[in-house]
């Protein structure tokens, strides 16, 4: 592929043609970016999440929004399944959303608090992976 999508402490992501000095788009959101990934099967789409709660996804071609929701809660961690139809979203508050995801629109499918019926702090969701081999599985990670 020879791209990469590089996150700043800035309120921004922008993409970058390995061994290029030139930034090939910048792609603004409302606060600090804090996590992003492209579309597996896709590469002009990628999706990112922000502390200002929303989830985006991208057409990397025009630098737009294809598609957004705010959850209202800071996002931590987004993730794609590997056939690129659905996604997983993790928060601050330990919440993890699953998404479908058709014509590159997010449609909320289901939601998983890690806090259970205690709120615990510290339950942050650090990262989100699907199992390739089985796209029913999801690790999750928190702090």
């Amino acid at each position: 592929m020879g791209i990469c999508c590089h996150l700043q402490l800035i309120k921004q992501a922008r993409l970058w043609k390995l061994g290029h000095d030139q930034c090939q788009g910048i792609y603004s959101h409302n606060n600090y970016v804090t996590c992003i990934e492209f579309n597996p099967v896709d590469d002009n789409y990628f999706i990112s999440g922000s502390i200002d709660g929303k989830i985006r996804i991208w057409k990397v071609q025009g630098c737009r929004v294809s598609d957004w929701t705010d959850i209202r809660e800071i996002v931590t961690a987004v993730c794609y399944r590997p056939d690129g139809k659905r996604g997983a979203v993790g928060t601050m508050d330990g919440n993890c959303r699953f998404y479908d995801i058709v014509d590159n629109c997010l449609q909320l499918d289901a939601q998983i608090c890690l806090n259970g019926k205690k709120k615990l702090t510290g339950k942050r969701i650090t990262g989100l992976q699907f199992c390739p081999n089985d796209v029913n599985k999801v690790m999750v990670t928190s702090a």
